[in-house]
């Protein structure tokens, strides 16, 4: 029988409410620890106990999770294993570390600069959500953006950007559970309507509350729409088109997805090697590619996420399916505590 404790509401579609919908579905005993957040959970069944973070994957061991966490040891490792990953340098927050000298402050960044030009993505080394990638065209950008991400993390990554179709995959063990394949939002101007009614029509996440808060932060937005004394309530004119299109895409930011169904083996046995490569079970691999026909031995391995995230497939209407995925991930969860 299924008991759930007092719990603080979730948004259904959060990944913390599915991964428990999950486990009630199943038929577990849930039990929040954190009657405040309901961050912290626990369930139960039949003399198993795991107690659930966040969404955090507990089928990870600790030591493959931080390894995947830190971009720059998980790009040198993969490129070990003879995995393509993108070209880069790393730059170390002044203060932090005594004795690396030659990564410290900018001029890593300085360097690669001069060897390879302009643009240059800039990203944290940990992190998620696209928070504090820039795509950057000028110099004096570079600097701002190395800056940006030392506000939050020590190490800054520089690395040349790579062209080519974002593709998606999740996988629990050898299981392609989930794929898709990213792009940006493009509006197609009817006369009638204003941007944000073409926003809401086209993603159902881009809502009047996500164009406040998000539009005014995408550098898309500004350099292609608000240059131009545009704004959300702007009417575009029918046959105009607006496509808000960035070398980083990220489903947090003005970009949408295209599931994959089904997944061509030969792309799948390459996500399970990555996921080999690194000691996951349960892992997303982001994958720059030319296109689903290429040899897979082609693609680029953008990141690695050792606690990978349905919450954005959910919000665009496909909530039982990630479900589902979620209860495949729980029952997996509990067997590994035997």
């Amino acid at each position: 029988m299924t008991v759930t404790s007092a719990s603080p509401a979730l948004d259904p579609c959060s990944q913390v409410a599915m991964r428990l919908e999950a486990a009630r579905r199943l038929g577990y005993e849930v039990t929040c620890l954190d009657e405040e957040t309901g961050y912290l959970n626990e369930i139960r069944s039949a003399g198993r106990r795991v107690v659930l973070m966040g969404s955090i994957s507990p089928l990870n061991d600790a030591g493959a999770y931080v390894l995947a966490t830190d971009k720059f040891y998980a790009a040198a490792t993969l490129a070990a294993g003879g995995h393509r990953v993108p070209l880069g340098t790393r730059c170390l927050r002044p203060g932090r570390f005594l004795g690396y000298d030659a990564q410290t402050g900018q001029g890593p960044a300085r360097a690669f600069l001069e060897r390879h030009g302009l643009p240059l993505v800039v990203k944290p080394n940990a992190g998620s959500r696209g928070r504090d990638v820039a795509l950057v065209r000028h110099e004096g950008e570079l600097w701002q953006a190395i800056d940006r991400v030392w506000q939050h993390d020590y190490l800054a990554l520089v690395q040349r950007p790579v062209l080519g179709v974002d593709l998606r995959l999740d996988f629990v063990d050898d299981d392609c559970v989930a794929a898709y394949v990213r792009r940006p939002v493009v509006l197609r101007g009817d006369g009638e309507r204003s941007i944000q009614a073409l926003f809401e029509a086209a993603d159902p996440r881009l809502d009047a509350a996500w164009c406040a808060q998000q539009l005014p932060l995408e550098p898309a937005w500004q350099r292609r729409v608000r240059e131009q004394g545009m704004s959300p309530a702007t009417v575009l004119p029918r046959g105009q088109s607006l496509c808000l299109e960035e070398v980083v895409l990220n489903l947090n930011r003005v970009c949408t997805c295209e599931r994959v169904l089904p997944v061509p083996e030969p792309w799948q046995a390459l996500g399970r090697g990555i996921g080999r490569c690194l000691g996951l079970r349960h892992f997303g691999v982001d994958l720059k590619v030319d296109s689903l026909e290429q040899d897979p031995s082609d693609a680029v391995v953008i990141e690695v996420n050792a606690s990978p995230l349905l919450v954005n497939m959910a919000r665009l209407g496909c909530y039982e399916e990630v479900v589902g995925i979620e209860q495949r991930i729980v029952a997996a969860i509990m067997e590994a505590r035997g």
